[in-house]
């Protein structure tokens, strides 16, 4: 599809590499995680994705402040001059060597001042050999410095061009010119076309064409490998560690009884091998602790080419300190690891943890420090999570809450639970379920199942209770107290508690998706605090049905509704008394001590906690409209001055016009930043359709990063607690990333690319 995939399928096919990198920079090789810590790194630009394998705009050594050391150009022309260089890392020199984006501003050189010359980008759609270095601040030609060693009639030493960068612009185009015309480039070039040619094998090389056995050699070999490779695959998207109970090396066709436990590999190429005698000969002379590092995984929000908005995984880091200036230094460094050019981050979005959301020492503040444009977005699922914790702390509810956790975690050991299923049987329910549900320990909105179930099983649960209680041990006693518990206060408080989270589950459920943008969360969030607010108003009629309710309940478990003693002076619980009437309802009594409370609680803790995240859509709110307020438009326009020079201030007032237009003509009103980006044209309204598309990618939430890190659970097992880095991304990669298709002909050609002492060719 677009090159993010093939940055994917490469990272995939690393993990087949004998070594972790053979670029210059070296990856950290260690063990597993007990914490997981989230960018999201939007890429604004269709051209950044078509050199999505090119590094990011960072200066060798370059620092955001003293303790962060960012890692140069892994990919700059520079690293591989003057060495010997393998065939992988000639490949990667012509295929993917680093160049400068269209906007990045190159230096201006002591010598150059006096004219003020720079170089120019419209050079490299002159000349297909030239190259950038950011280290060297010079131009090279990548042919050259590959495959010449001499020039010149008389075989002088190379110099400009090749081993030495070139950094006279005044007459850079004629040297240019002239380079174009030297035997040694010519050469160079041909040499460069056949050794790609050789490895896609679309010429023999020289020892080929003279050792005609040798082709049969290795198509002999390679069909030995390809048995072997899939099942490492199969493994890989299944998530089946390949190492067994032990790992001494023996013969893989050895008897299966005599093995504890041969471990996945192994036994899927034994039975593999049954009825394949060509395996059987290859495999007869084969041989063959948890860690608690802690990972970052890294993921990117995009949109490609093809207008498609995107979230993927990229990989997992190792960090070693939890410091906001080094977890950002680790962020940005994966991100040139992964070929992502970082002059194009435009979002980053976290939890609220204070080392990665401050505003002094926080990840997003060291980075906008490099990357300004890079807006912070708390993650609105967790914004959503700590308006509903916050103000569940009203003690009513807190109480309900804890009573029901300690309900479950009672009725959830073997003996006490076969009572339960015993009294659903005998009670002949019809029920859908017959166990309770733990609450959820991260995202409070997912308790309403449990608090449901809760509902639904409480005659049940009390009947269970009322029989465990006739025991004589400690779970008698432990039964009374819980059912003791279970008191008017507290069936109030639970049919309270299912009715506000039955408001914000359609929420929570839609933040976790990929799609969702930034227009979307919010105005979600404002569609719920509206419903609520709707509530509020009609009070007295809402709160009547959800007594009822409890009335219902109370009359089936046997509980009298009663409000507890009312005194003059109660610091500890609910004591509310009306001027008219002191003997008030006990309606009045419930609404107005736990309903009311708890409502407005809700209330103002989503307005406050997605306060930010409206904040960010403001300038951007008059995209999706036919007329615009005053307000809006100086929104739009900070929203310009912030986003130049990627912007043009100039035409963008006239397109956001045109648009209107257009929106107005077509009397369309886009529901989604998507919607609108597909409906706007680049041609016409090119700054529009950028902005449209910061939107698009700006994150919204960390679900995506969260399920990363539950594969990493699944795929780093104590069976792979030693596995290295760069194995444990392909692994998860390959169980992430399962619809992009591997060929074992393409990992024997990653294998071919590597030097080796057997005497083994493929």
């Amino acid at each position: 599809m677009d090159t993010i995939n093939t940055g994917k399928k490469q990272s995939i096919l690393n993990y087949f590499k004998r070594k972790a990198s053979t670029s210059p920079s070296q990856n950290s090789e260690s063990g597993k995680t007990n914490k997981v810590l989230v960018t999201s790194c939007p890429v604004t630009n269709n051209e950044n994705l078509d050199e999505k394998n090119k590094d990011c705009d960072i200066e060798t050594n370059c620092t955001i402040n003293s303790n962060i050391q960012l890692l140069p150009q892994i990919n700059d022309i520079a690293l591989f001059i003057n060495r010997s260089l393998n065939d992988e890392e000639k490949l990667l020199v012509l295929r993917n060597v680093w160049k400068p984006p269209k906007m990045y501003k190159y230096p201006l050189l002591e010598q150059n001042k006096k004219r003020g010359l720079i170089f120019q980008s419209k050079w490299f759609d002159e000349f297909s050999w030239l190259v950038y270095s950011e280290i060297k601040k010079g131009a090279f030609c990548k042919f050259c410095a590959i495959f010449s060693k001499t020039g010149g009639a008389l075989n002088q030493p190379l110099g400009q061009l090749v081993l030495v960068e070139y950094t006279n612009w005044k007459k850079a185009k004629k040297v240019f010119q002239n380079h174009c015309k030297l035997e040694y480039h010519i050469n160079a070039t041909l040499d460069a076309e056949h050794f790609i040619n050789v490895l896609e094998k679309k010429e023999k090389s020289i020892i080929e064409q003279l050792d005609s056995d040798r082709i049969v050699q290795v198509k002999k070999n390679r069909k030995r490998l390809v048995p072997i490779i899939e099942c490492i695959l199969l493994c890989g998207r299944q998530e089946l560690a390949l190492r067994g109970h032990r790992g001494e090396k023996r013969n893989i066709l050895i008897d299966e009884n005599a093995i504890q436990n041969a471990g996945n590999f192994r036994a899927i190429l034994q039975f593999r091998a049954k009825g394949d005698i060509f395996l059987q000969n290859v495999l007869e002379g084969t041989d063959t602790n948890i860690s608690t590092s802690e990972q970052l995984t890294l993921c990117v929000r995009y949109i490609d080419s093809e207008g498609n908005l995107n979230e993927d995984f990229l990989k997992f880091i190792i960090v070693e300190s939890l410091t906001g200036s080094d977890l950002s230094a680790a962020i940005l460094n994966g991100l040139v690891e992964c070929g992502l050019d970082c002059a194009f981050l435009i979002g980053q979005g976290y939890d609220g943890a204070s080392n990665m959301s401050g505003k002094v020492q926080g990840v997003k503040s060291y980075i906008q420090t490099k990357y300004p444009k890079a807006i912070y977005v708390h993650c609105a699922a967790h914004s959503l999570n700590l308006a509903v914790s916050t103000a569940s702390d009203l003690k009513p509810i807190r109480n309900c809450l804890g009573i029901i956790e300690k309900v479950y975690t009672f009725l959830n050991t073997p003996k006490r639970s076969a009572v339960m299923f015993h009294v659903i049987d005998n009670e002949n329910a019809d029920l859908n379920i017959k166990k309770l549900k733990r609450l959820c320990a991260t995202r409070w909105i997912q308790r309403y199942d449990a608090v449901n179930d809760f509902c639904e099983l409480l005659p049940y649960v009390m009947i269970s209770l009322d029989k465990i209680s006739e025991w004589r041990d400690s779970s008698g006693a432990d039964a009374s107290i819980l059912k003791k518990a279970i008191d008017s206060e507290f069936l109030i408080s639970l049919f309270v508690i299912k009715k506000l989270f039955s408001f914000g589950l359609p929420l929570c459920r839609q933040l976790q998706l990929k799609r969702i943008d930034l227009k979307d969360a919010v105005q979600l969030a404002e569609d719920t605090i509206t419903s609520l607010k709707n509530i509020r108003e009609n009070i007295e009629q809402e709160f009547q049905i959800i007594y009822n309710s409890v009335k219902e309940m109370a009359n089936i478990i046997d509980v009298e509704i009663k409000a507890k003693r009312i005194t003059n002076k109660q610091k500890h619980r609910a004591n509310y008394k009306t001027e008219n009437d002191e003997n008030m309802e006990l309606v009045d009594f419930f609404r107005i001590s736990i309903f009311i409370p708890y409502i407005d609680n809700f209330i103002s803790q989503l307005e406050l906690r997605f306060v930010d995240h409206k904040k960010i859509f403001e300038g951007f709110e008059c995209l999706f409209s036919n007329q615009s307020s005053k307000e809006e438009l100086e929104s739009f326009n900070n929203l310009l001055e912030f986003y130049t020079p990627l912007i043009d201030s100039n035409n963008s007032t006239a397109e956001l016009m045109l648009w209107k237009v257009k929106l107005s003509r077509l009397n369309i009103v886009p529901k989604t930043s998507l919607e609108a980006f597909l409906l706007c044209d680049a041609k016409i309204f090119p700054n529009i359709n950028k902005l449209l598309k910061i939107l698009c990618t700006l994150p919204v939430s960390t679900a995506t990063p969260e399920r990363t890190f539950s594969t990493l659970k699944r795929v780093k097992t104590y069976l792979r607690n030693t596995t290295g880095q760069n194995r444990l991304n392909g692994l998860c990669m390959l169980s992430v990333h399962k619809n992009i298709n591997v060929t074992p002909d393409e990992v024997l050609n990653i294998l071919s690319l590597s030097s080796r002492k057997l005497d083994f060719v493929l």
